[in-house]
């Protein structure tokens, strides 16, 4: 081996996740407390892999952080104020003299084994100027050498668009392979209820989930739905084509499909006020009632990630009713648009299951693969 390929391969990588905020009583509070755990089983597993040399932790929770501190992971008190993901990724870097860098959050990825950590590790190890993320669009898991490239990019307030402008500042982007494990993520109380479904989950949340008497009897029944041979399956929002394809491949099932507003957060659509929902547009002029009510007509089940159609319909609305609504818990929801519907998707005649992006991508995939598993 040369010298400088030995140099390379030697050179450390370190993964670094970011978990914290300021979450408000109810959902969001249940929320952030079970990502908690999902971080300390996420970090159970990166200080098991041998490609990677190093992890630290990033949060803003005194209890995450002694937690961590006990489990010999670095921690990072995150600095007081808004919170600037690349800002604080950059001061690390340099502060560190960091050269291959794996950065997520810190419950983006409960069900990646340390194989596919490793994975990842290692073609940092062997790549030069690369960044590899788990999705080209909206990323959530991201690795790149060198790590010194982030000089070249306006450092992102969020992670979700650091892959992209990693690619346009000259890295050869590579996407990990395609699977439920590094596109399941989580970020709202439908991706509890899809992991209570799931038997990979780590140590801590799966004890975790046991205690949140979570109603899983809608997205039970969907689940079953994939086993029943000519079963019409409805999927409204963010759909990707690949798990579309994955359902093709592997069920006798037949899928409806609208697909709408993909990577409209990474993109800025969201922030700028420029969604546009031809569902939200359906529901404003039919009513959720009798839009319900034509989808029992012709599907069986049906995942609804409803923040396209929320962005246009109810804009501005807090976390809260978007979690309330996830949990169809419609009497806690305060905003009049978001109560009826989810309102009328608890009362439609079938399986309607509320969520965001995940649920009718990598939450989806996990559900069908663990039913290919039984």
């Amino acid at each position: 081996m040369s010298g400088r390929r030995a140099a390379i391969l030697s050179e450390p990588v370190t993964a670094i996740l970011f978990e914290g905020g300021q979450p408000r009583r109810g959902p969001d509070q249940v929320l952030a407390d079970f990502r908690k755990l999902v971080v300390l089983d996420n970090l159970e597993k990166l200080t098991r892999v041998p490609e990677i040399d190093q992890v630290l932790l990033v949060t803003n929770y005194p209890d995450l952080a002694v937690e961590a501190a006990e489990m010999a992971v670095a921690v990072v008190t995150s600095p007081p104020g808004p919170f600037h993901f690349g800002r604080v990724l950059q001061a690390l870097i340099h502060g560190r003299a960091l050269t291959h860098v794996i950065c997520m959050g810190g419950a983006s990825a409960p069900l990646v084994s340390p194989r596919e950590f490793g994975n990842l590790a290692g073609l940092l190890k062997q790549g030069r100027n690369i960044v590899v993320v788990n999705n080209p669009q909206s990323a959530d898991i991201i690795g790149f050498t060198p790590a010194g490239a982030i000089d070249r990019i306006e450092p992102p307030r969020d992670d979700n668009f650091l892959g992209h402008l990693l690619r346009e500042a000259g890295l050869e982007c590579i996407l990990l392979p395609n699977s439920a494990s590094v596109n399941f993520d989580l970020d709202t109380p439908a991706d509890l209820m899809v992991m209570a479904l799931l038997p990979r989950a780590g140590p801590r949340a799966a004890a975790g989930l046991r205690g949140l008497g979570l109603d899983l009897g809608r997205l039970k029944r969907f689940q079953q739905l994939l086993a029943v041979k000519g079963a019409e399956l409805g999927l409204i929002g963010r759909v990707s084509p690949v798990v579309v394809s994955f359902l093709n491949q592997h069920f006798e099932v037949r899928v409806r499909v609208f697909s709408e507003e993909r990577g409209m957060k990474a993109l800025g659509r969201l922030e700028r006020g420029e969604v546009m929902s031809l569902i939200g547009l359906v529901i404003d002029r039919l009513g959720p009632t009798e839009f319900f009510a034509f989808l029992a007509r012709v599907c069986s089940g049906v995942l609804f990630d409803t923040r396209p159609v929320l962005a246009q319909l109810a804009p501005g609305i807090g976390e809260a009713d978007r979690f309330h609504s996830d949990l169809g818990q419609s009497d806690r929801i305060a905003h009049p648009v978001v109560r009826e519907l989810t309102r009328a998707a608890l009362e439609a005649p079938i399986p309607v299951v509320l969520g965001g992006h995940t649920l009718v991508y990598g939450g989806l995939w996990a559900l069908a693969e663990a039913s290919l598993e039984r």
